[in-house]
């Protein structure tokens, strides 16, 4: 059996794109080649993929008992390249995907700082929410994930990462606007709220859906730009951190009702693949991150990075 790492590589491609086209474009190959080499590679090892009409591939049973050791074995490969052109854990792209809150209002700023300490590393910011992010961290499609949403799929690893604010926002002239009320008060109020898996949207439902019973919810928009902008307008209330909207308060484009009997505190969570293999530069990543952890109440304008502090050690997972 001659089983290649560009085999793998390319499996690994067409297990992310779901298509040998795409995964030839990921790799700069052509279509014909990145074909070959997975028809190489199960004909050594047997069906890899469930094919489907329009030439979209799913993974097979096999397919995915083999994702995660290809990927260990290509990511150590890259490493060891690295390595060896005098670079260390110090080059290469990580994908990281963040949910709105975090990915608008935390991780431009602190990206950048990375990359003033590790210029050789670039990082490929996605934002999505928090549903969508773990299926893609579970599916080896980036290299680790920070979001403020519940993550409880048996593959993830969750690490907490500081504590965030959610705030009830309303246009500034609201007759609730820089009040204080019981939560009672906003049972006729109409919502404008995230969708469905997002995570403002699961601590809504937690902590203020049950509790009025069955809230006007008059708008779902998966977007916190859009959610800020609708409350803005007037179209009913929000729900979304402090981190969010602190600058549109500031400016008198948005308020905040107090409300008394409710407290909406949540964490951030830093997320790993288990099965992945966690190379130096994901380790420098988290590291970075961890080391500055936001708390409730903090604004965007808080946050201080400093290239020029002690950089983060260069990690291996050995």
């Amino acid at each position: 059996m001659h089983i290649t790492l560009r085999q793998l590589q390319i499996f690994r491609a067409i297990a992310q794109n779901g298509r040998v086209t795409a995964a030839a474009n990921q790799l700069s190959i052509s279509q014909p080649a990145a074909s070959m080499a997975l028809n190489e590679l199960e004909k050594h090892l047997g069906p890899l993929f469930d094919r489907h009409q329009g030439a979209s591939l799913t993974l097979n049973d096999s397919g995915r008992a083999l994702l995660s050791s290809a990927s260990e074995l290509v990511d150590r490969a890259q490493e060891i390249e690295s390595q060896f052109v005098g670079s260390g854990y110090e080059t290469g792209t990580l994908k990281i995907d963040a949910s709105s809150t975090i990915g608008n209002n935390i991780m431009p700023r602190m990206l950048v700082a990375f990359s003033d300490l590790y210029p050789g590393i670039h990082t490929d910011l996605h934002i999505d929410n928090t549903q969508r992010i773990v299926e893609r961290l579970a599916g080896f499609k980036i290299d680790m994930a920070v979001v403020e949403g519940t993550c409880l799929h048996p593959d993830i690893e969750v690490q907490t990462w500081g504590e965030d604010e959610l705030v009830i926002i309303c246009a500034p002239d609201h007759p609730l606007a820089n009040t204080e009320v019981e939560l009672e008060a906003l049972r006729d109020e109409r919502w404008i709220l995230r969708e469905p898996g997002a995570g403002t949207r699961d601590l809504f439902n937690e902590f203020i859906a049950g509790r009025l019973g069955a809230p006007k919810i008059c708008l779902q928009l998966n977007r916190a730009e859009a959610v800020k902008q609708a409350v803005a307008d007037g179209l009913g209330l929000g729900c979304i951190s402090k981190l969010a909207v602190w600058r549109l308060v500031k400016a008198g484009e948005l308020a905040i009702i107090n409300v008394s009997d409710l407290v909406l505190k949540r964490h951030f969570y830093l997320l790993f693949n288990k099965k992945k293999y966690r190379s130096g530069m994901i380790c420098n990543l988290s590291e970075f991150i961890l080391r500055h952890q936001p708390s409730a109440g903090m604004t965007a304008a808080d946050f201080q990075f400093h290239a020029t502090e002690s950089s983060a050690p260069n990690l291996s997972n050995q």
